[in-house]
């Protein structure tokens, strides 16, 4: 039976936001042996933060009665998802060792467990730049040895744990970076490209030619423009409509001549107005609601746009429907506590069920044509 109480919708903590990974020289390191499970946050077969069932509390738009949910990984599924972080950990160094801490576990459950539905999840511990790095509180920050790491976890899933299955690419922030230059090097146009289900990078800024699909950040990799097409790219940053990019702010603008960044709205791919947001609850929410995520449907619609030289998923809240005012005024809120951000702590949270709805349907794609 459903339960009427007051909607306190959550956002992420800002410790996931941001982190660039913009560094220095490489420096000499141990390389990570990726052959061993201790060296990566998610792996199929084991108890992992990615293995767990995921409870989510669903809001009516209409009365504001809760009904619960749960999502849970697949038995066996088909195709494989490989996972990197964003900027999570927060540790004092200016890179992190290869601890999963908190900051990680928070990541991948909020970015990439939902994922399990469709996929096997792999994600690799590596030593990303840290949050101390990002504000400054640590020097010296190694954004070629994270992505060294990130490499070389890739190159072990390949040869160990992939045999010719199809794979996602999910990334963020720090994590979609990494993984823009790893395509770019050693999937697009290459005998991997084969494999790849479709790579969904947010927060990041990958980049086009303006009105084509290739062309800019890839050659040979477009982007997405039906949620059954496979091999593509699913892209964007999030800002509200009310409030979009400044003209300095990093996320949305090309940093390239004739180019302009991608957007991609996992939602129109559905033919949906709305967005499938599951958002993270804060432990005071989570308390009193009992699960981890909370829904809102129909009350938070998005669109591609551009504000200047800066193109966006700009994202609106309903004015109208049970929780919509607080709702409203916590998105306003996380916009106004980044420095020009916008909602980048919450890009996948605000189409997670899309997007997972969307790999689902690209890996039937995908199995068809690899028969």
């Amino acid at each position: 039976m459903a339960v009427r109480v007051p909607l306190q919708p959550v956002l992420a903590a800002l410790a996931l936001v941001g982190g660039l990974g913009l560094g220095v020289d490489a420096r000499a390191a141990t390389p990570v042996d990726y052959a061993t499970p201790s060296s990566w946050l998610c792996r199929p077969g084991r108890a992992d933060v990615c293995s767990e069932p995921e409870a989510s509390t669903v809001v009516s738009p209409a009365d504001g009665a809760l009904t619960r949910k749960t999502y849970a990984p697949a038995d066996d599924p088909a195709i494989d998802c490989f996972y990197v972080y964003p900027t999570a950990s927060q540790e004092p160094t200016a890179n992190a060792d290869l601890t999963a801490g908190p900051g990680e576990q928070r990541a991948a459950a909020e970015q990439f467990a939902r994922f399990g539905a469709q996929c096997r999840t792999y994600a690799p511990l590596y030593r990303q730049t840290t949050v101390a790095a990002m504000r400054g509180e640590a020097k010296g920050a190694d954004s070629a040895l994270a992505y060294g790491d990130v490499l070389a976890a890739w190159r072990s899933y390949l040869e160990r744990d992939n045999h010719g299955r199809g794979v996602v690419l999910v990334g963020h922030s720090q994590g979609a970076n990494h993984l823009m230059r790893l395509i770019a090097e050693e999937i697009d146009g290459k005998p991997a490209q084969r494999l790849l289900v479709s790579a969904i990078l947010l927060g990041g800024n990958v980049e086009v030619p303006a009105g084509a699909d290739t062309g800019g950040s890839f050659r040979h990799v477009p982007l997405c423009r039906r949620a059954d097409q496979a091999g593509c790219v699913i892209a964007y940053s999030s800002f509200l409509a009310d409030h979009p990019p400044a003209q300095d702010a990093w996320f949305g603008k090309a940093e390239h001549p004739g180019m302009t960044v991608a957007c991609v709205d996992p939602a129109a791919l559905l033919g949906r107005p709305a967005l499938d947001a599951e958002l993270l609850t804060t432990p005071a929410v989570r308390a009193r609601l009992g699960t981890p995520l909370v829904e809102n449907p129909g009350l938070i619609t998005a669109a591609c746009a551009t504000a200047g030289d800066h193109a966006f998923l700009a994202v609106s809240v309903k004015p109208t429907g049970a929780g919509a005012t607080t709702l409203g005024r916590a998105l306003a809120d996380l916009d106004k506590a980044g420095p020009g951000w916008g909602l980048h702590a919450i890009d996948v949270s605000l189409t997670l069920g899309d997007l997972v709805e969307i790999v689902g349907r690209q890996a039937k794609t995908w199995s068809a044509a690899s028969r």
